[in-house]
């Protein structure tokens, strides 16, 4: 079944903060579906798509790809993370490919304060809702930020206004097209759980059927007799555990999907506290078994898909595709050599090949590490966070001499933390990638941008 709704967004902008379990984009789009299940009589009568890839630095898959071709609407959350982000540029390339009349099928959400001529072009005319306010001293807020909260009538207001246009241009585009209902790719058992787990399950199944992976029972009851049938016609059993014994229910699902040799996934989330004498020994067991992965909900759910669906072959005479065989070199002062380290290991597994200044022995052999990452750099990368200041714009000056001796001019990009001391010293040409701290979520893609442009 295509998307009635497929959401662009940034990953950058649904980081949670304040200690908080979600991000905005997740607050945000469960509000939307509440409005949209509520205007279009239920959720079943809409299908609503939400990229839930993990981390923003992984491409536009087939199956994005085919899901935004084909979507009736795009919903574009607009921000300065979105236009950062390549793959944002290229779903809204594809879903324009498609639907070259944009006319009621593009919705734009802006976070911030954009002047006209900063949106991409085929955007700058169509109605967008600002999800911001200006302060009484010109300062841009983003609505709801960084949870919506029941007081914030401004958030909930332009919410009301999105999903009554959403739902009546999906309307519109349902009674004029009749979309034929394709077979799921995969079916798999998504064990019934209790009421504390209740909106989890529901999470995971509507997000593996974005991927036409079906879940049975699609109602969250247990019968024996009835679990039996249906583990018979799947070919995974998910389950979702926490502390409640709930009469050894869990236990029992677990035996079954055992003894019927279905490959097992069961998760908990990684906080969960069950060390006290309220959670009974075969529980307690059940939550320590070796199928049971402790991680974010959103990254259980990806180790599903990739569980369930088998990984598309290569053609033949397509051999695998490296970056280029092109060298970064990696470079921090000791106080972030760690950091760094971290980043040039990341760097590495797709395929590039890395340099690292050595900090152990003679001064000697630590300059010879450096100059060599120097010469042989394709790109050099500085990693700066709790470094002095001083010593980076040094780096900085030794990196522009270094360059220039060359014939070929490698990038210089600054991976900044937002805690690091502010630079006095940056050479022309340097580009800075706006970093939160974490290079994986927040520097990685608009890295590849830059390099792989």
């Amino acid at each position: 079944m295509p998307p009635d709704i497929f959401v662009s967004f940034a990953h950058v902008d649904d980081q949670p903060v304040a200690n908080q379990q979600q991000g905005w984009i997740t607050h945000f789009t469960n509000d939307l579906r509440g409005e949209l299940n509520r205007r279009m009589g239920r959720k079943d009568n809409y299908h609503f798509w939400k990229d839930f890839r993990l981390q923003g630095n992984t491409a536009v898959t087939p199956e994005i790809e085919q899901q935004v071709r084909h979507a009736r609407t795009l919903l574009i959350l607009f921000s300065t993370g979105w236009l950062a982000s390549p793959w944002c540029q290229k779903e809204l390339e594809l879903f324009l490919q498609s639907h070259p009349d944009v006319n009621g099928r593009i919705f734009v959400v802006e976070l911030e304060r954009f002047q006209q001529d900063h949106k991409p072009p085929i955007i700058q005319d169509l109605l967008n809702y600002p999800f911001w306010r200006v302060t009484d001293k010109d300062r841009v807020r983003q609505l709801g930020y960084p949870v919506p909260q029941a007081t914030d009538s401004a958030y909930y207001e332009r919410l009301v206004d999105l999903s009554h246009d959403l739902a009546n241009a999906i309307k519109l585009l349902q009674a004029s097209t009749a979309e034929p209902v394709d077979a799921p790719k995969a079916t798999v058992y998504v064990a019934p759980v209790n009421d504390s787990l209740y909106s989890q399950r529901q999470s995971v199944i509507s997000e593996l059927r974005q991927f036409g992976i079906e879940a049975l029972p699609r109602a969250n009851s247990h019968k024996v007799a009835e679990m039996e049938a249906l583990l018979a016609q799947c070919s995974h059993f998910v389950q979702l555990l926490d502390a409640n014994y709930t009469m050894g229910v869990p236990c029992d699902q677990h035996f079954i999907a055992d003894a019927a040799k279905k490959p097992i996934l069961q998760w908990r989330d990684p906080k969960l506290d069950y060390s006290g004498g309220h959670v009974p020994e075969e529980q307690r067991q059940l939550l320590e078994g070796k199928t049971v992965i402790a991680a974010p909900l959103s990254d259980f759910i990806r180790m599903v898909r990739e569980a369930v669906l088998p990984k598309p072959k290569p053609p033949d005479d397509e051999t695998p595709k490296v970056n280029g065989e092109q060298m970064v070199f990696v470079h921090a002062s000791q106080d972030d050599f760690e950091r760094a380290r971290g980043v040039a290991k990341n760097l590495q597994r797709r395929g590039y090949g890395i340099a690292l200044p050595r900090y152990q022995g003679e001064p000697e052999r630590i300059r010879k590490s450096i100059q060599r990452g120097y010469q042989c750099c394709d790109v050099l990368l500085l990693v700066y966070q709790k470094a002095p200041a001083e010593l980076v714009e040094d780096y900085l000056s030794e990196a522009k001499v270094q360059t220039l001796q060359r014939d070929t001019k490698p990038p210089i990009l600054l991976c900044q933390g937002d805690d690091a001391e502010e630079l006095y010293f940056i050479p022309p040409g340097v580009k800075p990638l706006v970093c939160q701290g974490d290079f994986d979520q927040h520097c990685l893609e608009q890295f590849l941008a830059e390099v792989e442009a």
